[in-house]
């Protein structure tokens, strides 16, 4: 029996497509021409008999069939790719710089990069970390994972996940309550988080309130802080979910109402388009993916 397996150039151009949400971008990854790409996921859509992507004037959008495709592709072309190097390696060997927030890299990042360390033994990872926003410097890193609510031009953006902006306290401070209503939320004291203040508002918005039904009693510079003053029994923070899931899970926290809000940004994985070519920053684009794909708490936070 024949197998029907289509052109691995033509897989690998989707694949790219689909995680850039480009055209030209993934030319530029895969070092081909824009017409190139399109050429490959035309064949591969009439080859399946069913289309990949919808054309939304300048932009693209992933159909129902084509995100559950992608889904299934992205693992067997990554066991292709971990299965060159290990038995082939790769000339592009070296550090690899990546330029992240402390919260991400401490409560997600660093668990997992022993696993890009097994596929990838000849790249060294060096993290840059700041509990505080700032800005992609593609002349410090090679790549970054920020939160962002714009991007810039002259870099590229990956789309990671959007989250959801949630409420967090101690157990101490529900009284034996199970949940809370809005208004005996709002009695309770808040924690304002300086790097996003329109995360708070935001949440406010969603429970018709604003910031003068609260009474904000400390201000904290960074997500980290503010949990652990919750976790303290000092107040309500608005956080988004992702960095509380482990709390949560622990019981160090609890949502006192079940009002989920998204976020005012998202999160991206972000480069220079210099950088496409780079094989060691496509691996870890590529690893990166994946883990987040896989990881069922970051696909609840969206």
């Amino acid at each position: 029996m024949k197998r029907h397996i289509p052109s691995l150039h033509a897989l690998r151009a989707f694949e790219a497509t689909a995680r850039l949400l480009s055209f030209q971008q993934a030319a530029k990854e895969l070092n081909v021409t824009h017409s190139a790409v399109s050429h490959q996921i035309k064949n591969l859509e009439q080859d399946l008999g069913q289309p990949l992507f919808e054309r939304l004037g300048r932009s693209i959008a992933l159909t129902e069939v084509g995100a559950r495709y992608v889904v299934e592709i992205r693992d067997a072309l990554s066991a292709i790719e971990s299965s060159t190097y290990r038995i082939f390696g790769d000339p592009d060997k070296g550090d690899l710089s990546v330029q992240v927030y402390m919260g991400i890299a401490s409560r997600w990042l660093v668990q997992r990069l022993g696993n890009f360390q097994e596929q990838y033994p000849d790249i060294r990872i060096e993290l840059y970390s700041s509990y505080y926003d700032w800005d992609f410097e593609p002349d410090a890193a090679d790549i970054g994972i920020i939160y962002s609510e714009k991007t810039e031009p002259g870099l590229v953006y990956q789309p990671l996940f959007k989250g959801m902006l949630i409420p967090v306290c101690s157990p101490s401070l529900m009284e034996d309550k199970p949940t809370l209503s809005v208004i005996e939320l709002l009695e309770k004291p808040f924690l304002n988080i300086t790097e996003s203040p329109k995360n708070l508002s935001a949440w406010l918005a969603a429970v018709g309130m604003d910031e003068s039904h609260i009474n904000v009693v400390s201000e904290h510079g960074n997500h980290q802080l503010a949990m652990e003053a919750a976790i303290a029994g000092q107040g309500v923070a608005v956080v988004q979910s992702f960095f509380a899931s482990g709390d949560l899970a622990d019981k160090k926290l609890v949502m006192p109402l079940d009002l989920k809000v998204p976020e005012i940004g998202a999160w991206y994985l972000v480069r220079s388009s210099r950088s496409l070519s780079d094989s060691k920053v496509n691996y870890f684009s590529n690893w990166l993916y994946r883990q987040i794909m896989a990881d069922k708490a970051l696909q609840r936070a969206g």
